[in-house]
């Protein structure tokens, strides 16, 4: 999903930053579509996870370990797109996901640049709080921002200045695996609403979805045991 919403939001992609490298897929992917991609993460441990396990090639990215933030605050280069798949355990990062935060991104972004992020995060209920901050933190600082589902709890938020922003590319199933692919077209089948009144827009100086966010951390950890058990 997020290869496929970049690829699919973003007029063109020649220079991709991914803030979190998790088993390399994203990155591999964008640089088989012919993109300069640099990664960053916090944990130089996943490297060699990935590479033993996932087939990940870092000679084909460049990849540098550190704090996402401090890399964005410090970059001199541009990007045509930004995807953020950042997590601690269950949870996001909360300070890569204020208004600061996006504003940081936005001035590394080339013009009709994209954010693609990935959470873990509810469209209805008492549980929406985050994706609804998320969405309204994402809204202060770009002119447009849509929103997908797709299986498994992963909520897909898309932040640019384009106007109007809208699907421009159709997903490659064929580099789906059958598995997910399901999920795939069910995120793209279209945008979900947001209620914004049930979110605040997220700062620096307050910043409180560790909190509400508690409830929907322990139910993923539930549903893990769960599957866990039953695998």
């Amino acid at each position: 999903m997020l290869h496929e919403l970049a690829r699919a939001y973003t007029p063109q992609i020649k220079d991709a930053l991914c803030i979190g490298l998790g088993m390399g897929i994203v990155p591999t992917a964008l640089a088989r579509d012919g993109a300069r991609v640099d990664v960053v993460d916090i944990n130089p441990a996943i490297l060699p996870l990935a590479v033993k396990y996932f087939d990940f090639q870092p000679e084909k990215v460049s990849v540098h370990f550190g704090d996402g933030r401090y890399f964005v605050s410090r970059c001199r280069k541009r990007y045509d797109t930004i995807v953020l798949d950042a997590f601690l355990g269950d949870s996001s990062p909360s300070h890569l996901f204020t208004r600061e935060a996006f504003g940081s991104m936005r001035n590394i972004l080339h013009p009709g640049g994209t954010v693609v992020m990935n959470i873990f995060g509810a469209l209805c209920g008492e549980d929406e709080f985050f994706t609804a901050s998320l969405a309204k933190t994402l809204g202060a600082v770009f002119k447009n921002v849509r929103v997908h589902q797709a299986g498994g709890g992963n909520t897909f938020l898309v932040g640019s200045d384009l106007d109007p922003l809208t699907l421009r590319r159709r997903p490659d199933l064929t580099q789906v695996h059958p598995s997910v692919r399901q999920g795939v077209e069910h995120g793209f089948a279209g945008t979900l609403p947001v209620n914004l009144a049930r979110g605040i827009v997220l700062t620096d100086d307050y910043n409180p979805v560790e909190f509400y966010d508690a409830r929907n951390r322990e139910r993923l950890r539930r549903w893990l045991a769960i599957q866990m058990r039953r695998g």
